[in-house]
């Protein structure tokens, strides 16, 4: 269900990424991972389409999600993806 989700945002398809990510969340039981890849790449595709209030909550959900502490690597995090983090 997630890899095509995932080449949705590789090849820059955002709005079939945005469309396909809720579909999945509301689709039934996933886990903590799949809720956290999921989470993620809505992030990135609303900071690309300029959501920045549903970016903003996709950032939320994603660390609320994730297993690991969310670190934004200003090296490997593009920085409208660390501002849209940083909103609260």
């Amino acid at each position: 269900y997630i890899p095509p989700l995932l080449a949705d945002i590789r090849s820059g398809r955002y709005v079939d990424a945005v469309a396909k990510g809720n579909r999945l969340l509301g689709s039934g039981e996933l886990t903590r991972p799949q809720l956290a890849m999921i989470h993620r790449a809505l992030l990135e595709a609303y900071v690309a389409l300029e959501a920045t209030g549903l970016a903003t909550a996709a950032c939320a959900a994603w660390r609320a999600s994730s297993n690991d502490a969310v670190k934004l690597d200003a090296r490997s995090v593009s920085p409208k993806i660390r501002a849209a983090c940083a909103a609260r």
